[in-house]
């Protein structure tokens, strides 16, 4: 039976029960509670049935008026009565329109709250919450009352000084919560998804060398399907009036490359022709694909406006360039890549180590198992599964090296510029090799235009005030009916001034923000150990690891790089 609790009352020894109206789903009888009390140290406590046929009408109540707050109350027999409780409530007494002395109620005008004031009076005990409970039913007041806040009211009124008005809410509505839009779900995942996702084996197992099968789909396969909008839930007020909740709305379906809407149902999306799915930013394409069972001399190079998968090994100096996510299920030595989307290797990617000359340029994200000698431009993430080294890299995204959960491989000898996070294992090498981390450059961007706009704007405010001053003058003049109309195109063009410098303030505020947002997302992450030789930079700000670490993080703090050790809790 969930809900329900109990204890003891240490100074009438009687047993409590405490239930949560909106957790409680059983039955409340005296042989529901006998059971429950069985596998308790309460055990020995014998029940009352009269308490018990009271709690169970109180929870029925609170659970039709929707009260949020949890119900105690003793349901074995009393030993002893409270005389100070009798004492105060012998001292209340209403005043002759039925209200009770020294308690206001206010209900808000959209009856989505009411407020209770207590004034102080000594000579007179507060009244008891049965009373106030009553007095708000009398006034139409009947859902989300709160029991817990009367009560403290009441308490504090005992407590505080004569002729002081307390005030709380103690009844709220629930605003009605409107419903969420139509959205688009694909039915098939991208490969990088497919990638990062090792195959099931038995029961739940995984096989982490399973990477799967690349998906390519057929000519009219349902790729993507527009799932219908929520209902949305219901509100209430405080005198249960019924909110209803705004339905969501069908957003349009927006259509990608080779899709089309199935001619049956106008909310399932088809391929027109066979190739691979790439789910992104809500739309679905599907890219015409090349397949091959390697890229080498006998191939020749690939240049194909789609996407590119292949079964098999790219060899030296051989290129690859494709308008689509490029998937190759082999190793690549010393090639040049470059997507319009993904990058994925199923293997290893491998460059001369002082030439960097195996070179990886992806407009999304770059997926490989281990890599060295490698140069790198990636404009999203980069995931490196267990080692990566020698390498010359720029991405723009989150570096991983390791699965992306918990990143536990080896990053060491190689120079980055970086715009986020980077979390591997072992960060740095036992030898001391140089591991150079710069986030200079998307700073510096990032700050010049914040500059330019800064400069912009002051510009623009300064002849705008002018402006403004002699549009004001001549406003403040007779103006000849021949002039009105001059007068009325220089309105236009200040007030299209007035929208301009509006929308280079909102400019403004987002680069701020967004230069705020780059110092708190750079940060080194090594989950295993840190090793002496690692340099991170952000322009004249610089941190040299001294020493070698366990886990530990490098972070701006207060603009300036701060070493912190990992603790485990």
């Amino acid at each position: 039976m969930s809900g329900v609790s109990f204890s003891v009352n240490s100074a009438s020894n009687e047993l409590i029960v405490t239930v949560d109206p909106l957790l409680f789903d059983g039955t409340c009888d005296e042989n529901t509670l006998r059971q429950e009390l069985e596998s308790t140290e309460h055990a020995h406590f014998s029940l009352d049935a009269q308490k018990i046929t009271m709690l169970a009408k109180a929870i029925k109540q609170a659970q039709d008026t929707g009260e949020v707050d949890p119900i105690s109350q003793s349901i074995s027999p009393s030993n002893a009565s409270n005389s100070k409780t009798a004492d105060m409530h012998a001292g209340h007494h209403e005043n002759g329109s039925g209200e009770l002395e020294g308690i206001k109620i206010d209900i808000a005008t959209d009856q989505m709250s009411v407020s209770m004031s207590i004034t102080a009076n000594p000579s007179v005990a507060p009244p008891a919450y049965g009373d106030v409970k009553q007095l708000l039913i009398s006034k139409g007041i009947k859902r989300g009352i709160s029991k817990k806040r009367i009560q403290n009211l009441l308490s504090q009124a005992i407590e505080t000084d004569a002729g002081k008005t307390l005030s709380d809410v103690i009844a709220k509505g629930l605003p009605p919560r409107d419903g969420r839009p139509s959205k688009i779900v694909p039915l098939v995942p991208n490969a990088l998804d497919r990638i990062l996702r090792p195959q099931e084996k038995d029961g739940d197992k995984v096989d982490m060398r399973n990477l799967g099968d690349i998906l390519c789909v057929t000519a009219n396969s349902p790729v993507a399907k527009r799932v219908s909008p929520s209902k949305g839930r219901e509100g209430f007020s405080v005198s249960g009036r019924k909110i209803q909740a705004n339905k969501g709305n069908w957003e349009a379906i927006k259509l990608g490359k080779n899709t089309r809407i199935a001619p049956h149902d106008e909310n399932l999306i088809l391929s027109e022709l066979a190739g691979q799915p790439k789910f992104e930013n809500n739309v679905m394409t599907i890219d015409d694909t090349f397949v091959t069972k390697g890229v080498n001399v006998g191939t020749g190079n690939i240049n194909y406006e789609g996407a590119v998968i292949v079964n098999g090994d790219v060899t030296e100096n051989m290129q690859i360039i494709a308008k689509g996510d490029i998937t190759i299920n082999g190793f690549v030595e010393s090639a040049f890549i470059k997507s319009g989307g993904d990058i994925i290797i199923t293997q290893g990617a491998t460059g001369k180590m002082n030439d960097e000359d195996c070179r990886l340029i992806a407009d999304g994200s770059i997926f490989l198992q281990h890599g060295q000698g490698l140069d790198i431009n990636v404009k999203k993430d980069l995931n490196v599964k267990r080692q990566l080294a020698y390498s010359r890299i720029t991405c723009k995204g989150e570096i991983y090296v390791g699965d992306i959960e918990k990143p536990m491989g080896n990053l060491f000898a190689s120079k980055i510029t970086a715009y986020k996070g980077i979390r591997a294992g072992s960060i740095g090498a036992v030898s001391g090799s140089a591991l150079e981390i710069d986030y200079s450059e998307g700073f510096n961007v990032l700050t010049e235009r914040l500059n330019a706009i800064n400069d912009i704007l002051d510009e623009l405010v300064s002849k705008n005030a002018d402006h403004e001053v002699i549009l004001s003058k001549i406003n403040a003049r007779k103006i000849p009916r021949s002039l009105k109309k001059k007068l009325k195109q220089l309105d236009s063009t200040i007030d299209k001034e007035r929208q301009l410098l509006n929308w280079l303030r909102k400019i403004q505020s987002d680069l701020a923000i967004a230069k705020k947002d780059y110092e708190t997302n750079a940060r080194i992450i090594a989950n295993k150990e840190m090793f002496p030789g690692l340099v991170v930079r952000l322009n004249k700000r610089i941190f040299r690891a001294q020493k070698e670490t366990l886990k530990s993080r490098v972070l701006l703090v207060d603009g300036n790089w701060e070493y912190q050790p990992i603790i485990e809790r």
